[in-house]
């Protein structure tokens, strides 16, 4: 955190391994106390630190629904979208750096009912992007409505006699939409989701993961019938690669086919014994298997939790488009769309007359390959001219390049139950504009000097003991240092700010104003 009045000494950065702090978002969490997602944002967060990626490598996209604020609470990349469309915003980003490591998180509302279309091609597609479905089978964002996975009878507000529609088995969806990687893991279960997500992001091509959450609110204990601790031993079914398909506190229990059904068996009783049972492949091309105990459900059967198919296809569709361009350029060259648009080709649909008329127009000629090639020059030096402009220089100079003391005696960083008095004695004695309100290394707000015209002066409020708290700005907009002084300059228009906090990797406070940034900009284009 920020030094306060009486720490002033600058924090050298030291270079580390990532740790799951490095991943935590300075936002505050704000799911239902005992929500499951909880569970699901530490995992993933130790997961991403633990994977050798660098932090700005990861994007994590999402939807709508409670699990899709996911992208606030990771200090990474990230988008929350429209409802349904996160496949289809994961998609567009992975074709466009598939060196981004991009992971969806949805739900079974946003990911099976109006995104299920979405979802379904990027599985089919096999696009390089790792997928966390949470499913506590209830819209739990929208107050409880019932929703593509709510069990039949379930009554709810919107299916007050019950609800009569078949649920959707998302394990067979992915199955069936040839998702490369499909899994289910549970929320009370941080080891096991661990490996899970961790197979997931080592697999090559789409995995799809079921994520069993409990919604404490509005479907309370919803998987609690096979994952509380005195029952999953008897009400899940671990599978494991490579091992015989065992459950039960002492594994006495078994699954092995009789023809193509499967049915569960007294290990050790006349007649039965381990060699019979099934044993897990989850590289089985196939997939009949996979799909067999995906369809496995209690009351008849236990339900299976881990990995049930991880069969990579080989070159991922993002991949794919990305040779496919390189091989369309090594062919063609690189191509001008303006060129392509004013080309000779072209279409007419007349008025009154059936279908369409081809032209190919002489008067056009002259946007022939040269004429593209041409194009494509007089484009190419006009963006190296502007690229050489010292003022496109300065605007992408990174913050971090600039003079910024980080806790030094120009960014005070005091406790929120500071005095209104005590503010505007430490801005007076070190002539600052702001002070940042940190509490519990957390930055809580910012005073600046306008705060105080504004909110105090000609008041009759008592400065002595009301708190900063009471006029600053909560949960100021930041820059991080790896922002550019283009990146704050617009941060500060949009907001209307006159100072934006700094925070590095050491999560040390600096202060930026706008005189500093236009002075800096104004120097870089007079030289």
């Amino acid at each position: 955190m920020g030094k306060t009045e009486s720490q002033q000494d600058p924090v050298a950065v030291e270079e580390r391994k990532q740790t799951r702090r490095d991943f935590v978002a300075p936002a505050d969490v704000r799911w239902c106390p005992g929500c499951g997602d909880y569970a699901i944002l530490n995992t993933i967060q130790s997961l991403f630190a633990s994977l050798g990626i660098p932090r700005e490598q990861f994007v994590v996209v999402s939807g709508i629904g409670c699990s899709s604020r996911f992208p606030y609470y990771m200090n990474t990349y990230g988008f929350h979208t429209i409802h349904g469309r996160g496949p289809a915003v994961a998609t567009g980003i992975k074709l466009a750096n598939p060196d981004l490591a991009v992971w969806l998180i949805t739900g079974d509302g946003d990911g099976l009912s109006i995104g299920g279309n979405h979802l379904l091609h990027l599985m089919r597609r096999d696009v390089d992007v790792k997928v966390l479905l949470f499913n506590n089978k209830v819209y739990g964002l929208t107050k409880g409505q019932y929703s593509p996975t709510s069990d039949m009878g379930m009554v709810r507000k919107t299916t007050p006699l019950g609800s009569i529609d078949q649920p959707i088995n998302p394990l067979c969806f992915a199955l069936s939409s040839e998702a490369t990687f499909v899994a289910r893991t549970y929320d009370t279960n941080p080891k096991h989701m661990a490996s899970v997500f961790r197979a997931a992001a080592e697999h090559h091509g789409t995995a799809f993961v079921e994520i069993m959450q409990n919604c404490v609110i509005y479907n309370d204990k919803v998987w609690a019938p096979v994952s509380a601790r005195d029952v999953r031993d008897d009400k899940m079914l671990v599978l494991e690669e490579g091992k015989p398909m065992t459950f039960g506190n002492d594994n006495q229990y078994g699954i092995r086919l009789n023809g193509l059904n499967p049915e569960i068996v007294d290990v050790g009783a006349d007649g039965v014994d381990a060699l019979g049972l099934l044993v897990h492949d989850e590289h089985d091309v196939a997939g009949s298997t996979a799909y067999l105990l995906a369809r496995m459900q209690p009351p008849d059967f236990p339900l299976p939790i881990g990995v049930f198919r991880a069969v990579p296809r080989g070159m991922t569709y993002d991949r794919a488009v990305e040779h496919q361009i390189a091989e369309s350029i090594d062919q063609f060259g690189h191509r001008n769309l303006q060129a392509l648009m004013m080309g000779a080709d072209y279409w007419e649909v007349k008025e009154g007359e059936e279908g369409v008329e081809s032209f190919h127009d002489e008067e056009y000629e002259r946007y022939s390959l040269d004429e593209e090639l041409a194009i494509m020059q007089e484009q190419s030096y006009e963006a190296d001219r502007y690229r050489s402009d010292p003022l496109f220089g300065a605007l992408r100079t990174r913050i971090n390049a600039l003079q910024v003391h980080y806790g030094s005696a120009r960014v005070l960083c005091v406790e929120p139950d500071t005095s209104i008095a005590k503010a505007i004695t430490l801005m007076k004695e070190h002539a600052l504009e702001s002070l940042l309100i940190v509490d519990e290394h957390k930055l809580r707000g910012i005073i600046t000097s306008r705060d105080i015209l504004m909110k105090v002066v000609l008041t009759d409020m008592d400065r002595e003991t009301t708190p900063i708290t009471a006029i600053m700005t909560p949960r100021p907009d930041v820059v991080h240092e790896w922002n550019t002084v283009g990146d704050a300059i617009n941060k500060m228009a949009i907001g209307s700010f006159r100072h934006l906090p700094i925070v590095n990797e050491s999560d040390d406070y600096g202060m930026i104003s706008v005189q500093e940034l236009l002075g800096y900009v104004y120097e870089q284009v007079k030289t």
